[in-house]
């Protein structure tokens, strides 16, 4: 009967032996080792002197590994202890407090060392550095809050002068306008994810119409350029048949004299067109009175 537990008792140390958690395995090896049977030494069989042998062998061969195991155990919470104190300086807190949930997983997968001291002694350290990187992420994000607030107070001032700038006349003036306040968003930074959408949103819609809007003023420019620009040509034709024929009569200096009325009333032929058809009507008319002079 005794020998069957001994057996048994035999069984399951050599099950804890193969535990992945060592100083775990040890103690409920200890208490095996309390209920092995014992038996005075003159009573003693050869059988139970090798049993008894073997499952002490075990046991220190167990003893010996939880012992290494609590060595690296309390390795390896120190250097999760130094890697926790490094996140304090971390410059981002999201990652830093990703990285500190890891650790604390690892903290947990470290298992305990042999000494509940020193395991009590690890975790004040460890939980001391937590505390202090979890006060200083509250401070962060509680800034953080108050940064949001500011920035969104900002974008808002800046969508409010976006539809200010569909009141001004000059598009030119407009468009710069458009394009500085789209540098200072670019700079203001974020107003928190609940906002930053929506503030956008409307920010750009307003920067989208105003460009529709620039388009359709610069097309019915061009459009207008084109057609004061075969205005101004069919003035020039006019002059250059008077400056050939050159009769000088009171009735063709009057008509000459309204050309340069109806040049000044046609308007801009733009800027690549402009300047040299008023260098060729003016040329044609100077010389129509120069000739006239002449002549007279």
């Amino acid at each position: 009967m005794a020998n069957d537990i001994r057996e048994d008792l035999l069984e399951q140390l050599k099950n804890l032996l193969e535990s992945d958690n060592a100083p775990e395995a040890f103690v409920k090896a200890k208490a095996l080792a309390k209920r092995w049977p014992r038996i005075h030494e003159e009573e003693e069989s050869f059988l139970d002197i090798e049993l008894s042998e073997k499952f002490n062998s075990m046991l220190n061969e167990l003893s010996k590994k939880a012992g290494e195991v609590a060595v690296n155990t309390e390795e390896r919470k120190n250097a999760i202890i130094e890697e926790a104190k490094a996140l304090l300086e971390s410059g981002s807190i999201e990652k830093a407090s990703r990285k500190m949930k890891d650790l604390m997983d690892s903290w947990k997968a470290a298992g305990r060392t042999q000494s509940k001291e020193k395991d009590d002694e690890l975790w004040e350290q460890f939980s001391a550095v937590r505390k202090e990187f979890f006060d200083k992420r509250k401070e962060f994000y509680d800034n953080l809050h108050e940064t949001f607030a500011q920035n969104k107070a900002a974008k808002e001032e800046l969508i409010a002068k976006a539809k200010e700038i569909a009141e001004i006349k000059d598009m030119k003036k407009a468009s710069n306008a458009v394009n500085e306040l789209f540098e200072q968003w670019r700079k203001t930074g974020s107003a928190g994810r609940e906002n930053d959408e929506s503030l956008w949103k409307e920010f750009s819609g307003l920067r989208k119409e105003f460009f529709k809007k620039r388009e359709r003023y610069y097309d019915g420019l061009k459009e207008t350029f084109a057609k004061n620009t075969e205005a101004k040509k069919e003035i020039i034709n006019k002059a250059k048949v008077y400056l050939a024929r050159s009769e000088f009569t009171e009735e063709e200096i009057s008509a000459v004299k309204e050309l340069r009325k109806a040049w000044k009333e046609v308007g801009n032929a733009g800027r690549e067109n402009e300047q040299s058809l008023w260098e060729e009507f003016n040329g044609l008319i100077n010389k129509y009175f120069d000739n006239m002079k002449f002549y007279k």
